[in-house]
């Protein structure tokens, strides 16, 4: 028999980790609405040619045909469904939308990761402002104090620092997409085989240091102080440190790194990426940055856009509860259904016994590791 058996990659949820994540669900929902950001809501399917113009990451879609023959897929990514979405209405913009869904991604086998992710974001498209990156960087500060009890550390790069900097050294494009992968996956022997290419060049003492162009802000900067940057690259150096600026002046108490040698989230960014890690964990709680070509594919005139992810798994992993807390299951009769209520009141884990009988309610409480309160005296009868 298996039609009890699960699809690969996905899991049913219940109890205690069912609860977390629906309360951070909450959480995120009110705060956002609290900032005035309004609820978007997509399809769960959408038709391929939604995502066929980014690469979306190491991972396959779900594939689908529909009566029509055209081909259908379960949603990857939530940001790509709200650009088709806006391409084809006629909203003013900027807005600013929040999301919460269940995105689908086949990962490669034996990886250990789910292919069904819940995921919440938003979405601030239209504005050109450094404001929409700020607005960003300020919601990863106070919902990681409201779901953790503390600040996350937040790691900003720069989506095309990479190709910029490749672009001023080779116009070999293969050679840029080797250099560039080779220093996203840290793999080192490879990277510097590749760049011996380049001994020559001006820019060849910065190839050499770019793998540990990682870290503490100041250090960075002042790293790169000794290089004769382009004017397109110090600018958006320039840009950078001002935000860094801007964080320290309003919330001086956030941890910030930055990483000029990783990749950006996603395919489509442009500008400042940012990511929101917990160092009790091994994987990114917050994701985004600028993408400003993003409605390019949908549409001839593009806009402006700032958006960020927010993993609901990864958080739900932090804090759902490692210890069973104590339940008290309450039986009682039914003309005590007043007093049954009241003691549900008093109690911080109560459950009312639904059984007929004190034996059903003593094997009910024994299912629920629950210690069994007992209000009708022994007596069984209404």
């Amino acid at each position: 028999m298996k039609n009890n058996l699960l699809p690969l990659g996905t899991r049913d949820e219940f109890g205690r980790r069912a609860v977390t994540k629906q309360k951070i669900i909450s959480v995120v929902q009110r705060h956002l609405n609290q900032r005035g950001f309004s609820v978007i809501s997509t399809p769960l399917l959408e038709k391929q040619e939604v995502f066929d113009q980014y690469q979306l990451g190491n991972y396959q879609m779900y594939r689908f045909l529909d009566p029509e023959g055209d081909t259908i897929v379960l949603r990857p990514d939530m940001t790509l469904p709200i650009a088709r979405f806006l391409s084809s209405t006629n909203i003013p913009l900027p807005q600013k939308f929040f999301y919460v869904g269940d995105i689908f991604r086949i990962s490669r086998k034996l990886s250990g990761s789910y292919n069904e992710l819940t995921q919440a974001g938003i979405e601030l498209i239209g504005y050109d402002s450094l404001k929409a990156e700020l607005e960003c960087l300020t919601i990863i500060n106070k919902l990681s104090k409201k779901l953790l009890g503390k600040d996350v550390e937040i790691e900003l790069g720069i989506a095309d620092f990479a190709p910029t900097l490749l672009e001023n050294i080779t116009n070999d494009k293969n050679q840029q997409s080797e250099i560039a992968q080779a220093l996203y996956d840290k793999n080192i022997p490879e990277y510097s085989k590749l760049i011996q290419n380049y001994s020559t060049a001006s820019q060849y003492k910065l190839l050499k240091k770019w793998p540990r162009l990682f870290g503490d802000p100041e250090s960075i900067f002042s790293e790169l102080k000794e290089f004769d940057l382009s004017t397109e690259l110090q600018d958006k150096l320039n840009n950078l440190k001002e935000i860094i600026k801007w964080i320290k002046q309003v919330m001086p108490e956030q941890s910030i790194s930055v990483d000029l040698s990783s990749r950006a989230p996603q395919s489509y960014y442009t500008g400042l990426t940012f990511r929101g890690f917990y160092q009790d964990g091994n994987d990114y709680l917050f994701s985004g940055g600028r993408y400003d070509k993003l409605l390019a594919n949908f549409q001839d005139q593009t806009e402006p856009a700032v958006g960020m992810g927010i993993d609901i798994d990864l958080i739900a992993n932090l804090i759902t509860p490692k210890q069973k807390s104590q339940k008290t299951m309450i039986y009682f009769n039914k003309d005590q259904w007043k007093k049954a209520e009241s003691k549900l009141a008093e109690l911080d884990n109560g459950i009312l016994s639904l059984s007929e009988t004190k034996k059903d309610a003593e094997i009910e409480a024994k299912n629920n590791n629950a210690t069994l309160l007992d209000l009708t005296g022994g007596n069984d009868f209404d």
